[in-house]
């Protein structure tokens, strides 16, 4: 099997027959390729319903979980499941154009990872690229991840060998939905992992407000989770207490009718606006 797309569903069924659209024409675009589709059953209560007529060109599998696990424990009840060399993490409400598979595995060729650029929609519709200019050559230094955060907006922009995906991410279990994308590259990377860049847009991310990532305050929760986990597997002071001081950061930039402390924190953790200011000016 050469890649496994990994979907969790959760009170998704309405999107189910869509996935299964995508990843047809996506099989259809890349027939020299064995995919397979790995759908995760995160709301056990509600059975899946679909139409099985849509599945063409491409292997499917169920995986029921017991209990609701929450988007870290979905993705590793499908990683479980899947046979494929490389992995494709799909979000139920994202989409992919036809060609997006057959692009990456062009350019992953034998490599750990590769980073598509993509498109973030609103709920007007309005269309803006998750990349601008520089910023996705940055996706390799890990330092970016500890001062600024998470620089890829979602792991359906990625394809990543199985074997890469890092121990810290695969061995623990996050509670607090939103930061195991975090978790997951800063272990690649800390692991002397490396993306190749395409350049080509392949896939949109919806941003409709309800998302966990659109959520700062459930966002800064969950990664301080996160931080917490990364700790034992990878011992490194400087990094661990610039990302502390970034999520403090953040956090006051949540509080409305704050303007002053922002800006003091901004002043105070000089080092971090400046890698700030260079990144979003691509």
């Amino acid at each position: 099997m050469d890649v496994s797309v990994i979907t969790p569903i959760y009170k998704g069924n309405r999107y189910i027959n869509g996935i299964f659209q995508m990843i047809a024409d996506n099989a259809q675009k890349a027939p020299q390729l064995d995919i397979e589709l790995v759908l995760v059953n995160d709301s056990p209560e509600i059975p899946l319903e679909y139409d099985e007529s849509l599945v063409q060109n491409f292997s499917l599998k169920i995986v029921d979980n017991k209990k609701n696990l929450g988007i870290h424990g979905a993705r590793k009840s499908g990683l479980h499941s899947a046979e494929g060399k490389y992995i494709l993490f799909f979000d139920q409400d994202d989409s992919l154009t036809d060609t997006a598979i057959a692009s990456q595995y062009q350019y992953v060729k034998n490599a750990d990872a590769v980073v598509s650029n993509g498109w973030v929609k609103d709920n007007t519709g309005t269309k803006r690229p998750l990349f601008i200019r520089h910023q996705q050559n940055r996706v390799n230094d890990v330092d970016l991840y500890f001062y600024i955060g998470n620089l890829i907006a979602s792991p359906g922009m990625c394809l990543i060998r199985k074997d890469c995906i890092p121990n810290c991410w695969t061995q623990e279990e996050m509670k607090t939905n939103g930061a195991d994308d975090w978790l997951l590259w800063t272990g690649f990377l800390l692991d002397g992992r490396h993306f190749e860049i395409n350049p080509d847009f392949t896939y949109t991310h919806k941003s409709v407000g309800t998302n966990t990532s659109d959520d700062e305050t459930k966002m800064i929760e969950s990664s301080v989770e996160a931080a917490k986990i990364m700790q034992p597997y990878y011992l490194n002071e400087k990094f661990n207490k610039i990302y502390q001081r970034r999520l403090a950061m953040r956090e006051m930039c949540t509080q409305k009718n704050n303007a002053f402390l922002k800006y003091l924190m901004y002043f105070l953790n000089f080092d971090i606006a400046f890698k700030l200011f260079i990144f979003k000016k691509g």
